[in-house]
């Protein structure tokens, strides 16, 4: 429960304020019955009128801000940090995220301040190999390929066990190079599909004969001697020439990929300026997105 504030307005000789129902939403407070909707009373947020004329905006830890949204972005110092490395900071519920400059010319998004993401957890809370721990649990889920309570176990006995190849595609254990002694799972697509999971509907003929829409790029590669093209899409469309948008992002936050859910797909919407960007990120093979958790699990 929030602690009880009262506010008295007197408007009489006051011009040009900003009230909480005038229409302007000076709070930035969601409308309850939009997708991904989290910013409402029922999870602390607030709009209230001040007797200046100004408004207050409450947040869940019974903080205030005056005349601005109360998001943790919002907030000196920023939880992003404020040096060369810091892209933008997004808001995620009661939580943030940051897109930091990686120093080569990529981005990369931390839960940390951007200067400090490359600090190496406790060897106790760490995963190997790009497991995932649960903080309910407490315990690592381990991507294919291994086991152990840290996953610090290589095993070839469950590579293709928890992957979905789409399209009536066939997972199969392949050598990661020819003679090799490692392995990798690998989906053997039937004629006519492409791509990691089979997801990608392909014609034959070099990439002079499609024209793939809404930005996507045409990829094409050799079987034999024909070639065979398909359109790789941008996040949010799909298929065979990336006609149809199957996802767009409303919000700031991580949300499940519905059509590629199976093969541990999620998106990643960022604010940029007055819109949002949406990215597809993968969890480490044989990983699922856990929208409730917001990680990557079993």
């Amino acid at each position: 429960m929030f602690p009880t504030i009262f506010f008295f307005v007197i408007s009489i000789g006051i011009s040009n304020c900003i009230f909480c129902n005038d229409g302007s939403n000076p709070c930035h407070l969601d409308k309850s019955n939009s997708p991904n909707a989290y910013f409402l009373p029922r999870n602390g947020y607030f709009c209230l009128d001040a007797f200046n004329g100004q408004v207050i905006c409450t947040c869940p830890d019974n903080s205030t801000t005056r005349d601005q949204p109360c998001r943790i972005c919002n907030r000196t110092p920023n939880p992003c940090g404020i040096g060369p490395s810091v892209v933008t900071c997004t808001d995620i519920n009661r939580s943030f995220s940051c897109l930091c400059n990686d120093g080569n010319g990529g981005l990369v998004a931390s839960t940390s301040p951007c200067d400090e993401r490359n600090v190496i957890p406790s060897l106790e809370d760490t995963c190997e190999n790009q497991g995932v721990r649960d903080p309910i649990t407490n315990l690592c889920n381990c991507p294919n390929g291994f086991t152990g309570d840290k996953c610090e176990t290589p095993t070839d006995d469950d590579l293709c066990d928890k992957i979905v190849c789409q399209s009536k595609g066939i997972c199969a254990v392949r050598p990661v190079k020819a003679g090799g002694s490692l392995f990798q799972p690998q989906c053997l697509c039937r004629s006519g599909f492409d791509g990691e999971f089979c997801e990608r509907e392909n014609i034959l003929g070099s990439c002079s004969s499609i024209h793939c829409l809404n930005g996507g790029a045409c990829k094409e590669r050799q079987i034999g001697k024909p070639f065979y093209s398909s359109c790789q899409c941008r996040a949010g469309w799909t298929g065979k020439r990336c006609e149809r948008q199957y996802f767009r992002c409303k919000s700031a936050g991580h949300f499940t990929d519905e059509l590629m859910k199976d093969q541990g797909k999620y998106f990643w919407c960022i604010a940029f300026k007055d819109e949002f960007l949406a990215r597809q990120l993968s969890c480490p093979i044989g990983l699922k997105f856990n929208a409730e958790k917001q990680l990557c699990l079993s």
